[in-house]
């Protein structure tokens, strides 16, 4: 457990952050279709995972080392995203596998549309609450190759039936548009697919993949992959910085200001206070405006950036800045019912109810009135959600009076930011 307090921090802060678990995972799963194109049955050194990479990261490795080596048993955490991808890619291999589940978090994540695409197509899939048993032998090559998916929630399950596609080379025509939530991620895993010479086009409203004879035959060394550091977890200390006045720079390293991934995006919506420079290897942020010098209301549309909203959201209230946030569907599927969960510690932290106005699913407002109550000490309820502990562990070291004890902090965070909160208190002054 983590005591956070009031607490001040040097003028100049320099982070390493972790590898970016999203494009990561692709990146891998990229890698894993290129070796399995060309008959290979080893995934690269294990070591080009940093020692404090996201748990995600391991276990989507572990997972498709074991797909290339033929084993029938994987093992998964509550990560959606990789076992979205693990049982897309496993119901491509024509046979009987287990997938072992080993936090029951994942059994609340929705699995539906890709469930139903996989039986569709001869996939036969036992759950139980600790098993998914995916029998692959009797596959059917598909009737229909249409799969409309303007209506799913999550990005993912478009990216794990592209996965099954490029797998199986089927082809496979999906009905979305650039616009719908989360598309971003789709736009990244076709990019990180192109990256092995696998090429899908998306015009209008459809995204299309051609078989062809061969797949991966770029010249590409997986030997030579590296991976990103990633822009998610750097929200956390844009948050940090503009909540305190006393640090005037934070280098962010090895940070790319060009990268494809959605959430690159955070540097745009910080704007506001910081004046973001970038390098080729880093990003620098430096103090630019006092929050009376912002235009308000703020306003954050987040329907291609959800995984922003806590830090975002923890930001304006712990300024007092009116802000309207909208795109949030999607935050009920995930670790949490982050939305609900956001604003129940913050009426935890002592802000009424009247703060909060407009609530629906997909948005609200927040209008910018301060803290009610001060409560002497809070046990910050995360429900197991990676991002509300650290978005509202940063409020906490600017909160006066209130001291904010966060349950199990190593574990929490492990799954994106091994290591966050004893690098966030080495920064305290």
């Amino acid at each position: 457990m983590k005591l956070l307090t009031k607490t001040a921090f040097a003028s100049s802060i320099e982070v390493n952050l972790p590898l970016s678990k999203s494009e990561g995972i692709r990146s891998l799963i990229s890698c894993y279709l290129l070796r399995r194109g060309r008959g290979v049955n080893q995934m690269p050194h294990r070591d080009l995972l940093s020692t404090d990479a996201p748990e995600d990261l391991y276990t989507i490795y572990d997972g498709l080392q074991a797909l290339l080596s033929g084993k029938s048993d994987i093992t998964l955490t509550a990560s959606a995203s990789v076992a979205r991808f693990l049982l897309a890619l496993g119901a491509a291999e024509p046979r009987r596998t287990v997938f072992h589940l080993t936090d029951p978090q994942l059994l609340r994540r929705p699995m539906g549309p890709l469930l139903d695409f996989l039986q569709r197509r001869g996939v036969t899939i036992d759950r139980t609450d600790d098993r998914w048993i995916v029998n692959s032998r009797c596959q059917v090559v598909p009737r229909e190759t249409e799969v409309d998916a303007r209506a799913w929630e999550s990005s993912q399950f478009v990216s794990a039936i592209i996965y099954f596609s490029v797998a199986q080379n089927y082809p496979l025509s999906i009905r979305r548009q650039h616009s719908d939530p989360s598309s971003r991620y789709i736009a990244l895993t076709i990019d990180c697919l192109s990256q092995i010479g696998i090429d899908l086009a998306w015009d209008a409203d459809r995204i299309k993949f051609e078989p062809t004879r061969d797949t991966g035959l770029v010249t590409l060394n997986p030997d030579d992959l590296t991976l990103p550091v990633d822009y998610s977890s750097a929200a956390f200390w844009l948050e940090l910085q503009t909540l305190h006045p006393e640090i005037q720079m934070v280098v962010l390293k090895e940070l790319n200001p060009n990268s494809p991934h959605p959430d690159a995006r955070v540097l745009d919506f910080f704007m506001p206070f910081l004046d973001v420079v970038t390098t080729d290897h880093s990003v620098r942020l430096n103090r630019c405006n006092e929050p009376t010098e912002v235009e308000l209301p703020l306003s954050f549309d987040l329907s291609q950036n959800p995984d922003l909203f806590p830090a975002l959201f923890a930001t304006v209230i712990g300024l007092g800045v009116p802000a309207t946030f909208k795109g949030l569907s999607s935050l009920a599927y995930k670790e949490s019912d982050r939305l609900g969960a956001s604003l129940s510690i913050a009426h935890s932290l002592g802000w009424s109810a009247d703060a909060f106005v407009r609530l629906s699913p997909d948005g609200f407002t927040y209008t910018g009135v301060p803290r009610e109550t001060i409560p002497d000490s809070v046990t910050l309820n995360h429900r197991g959600d990676h991002r509300l502990a650290m978005a509202f562990g940063v409020l906490a070291t600017a909160l006066e009076g209130t001291q904010v004890m966060v349950p199990d902090d190593v574990a929490v965070t492990a799954r994106s930011y091994p290591h966050f909160f004893t690098d966030l208190c080495r920064q305290a002054r």
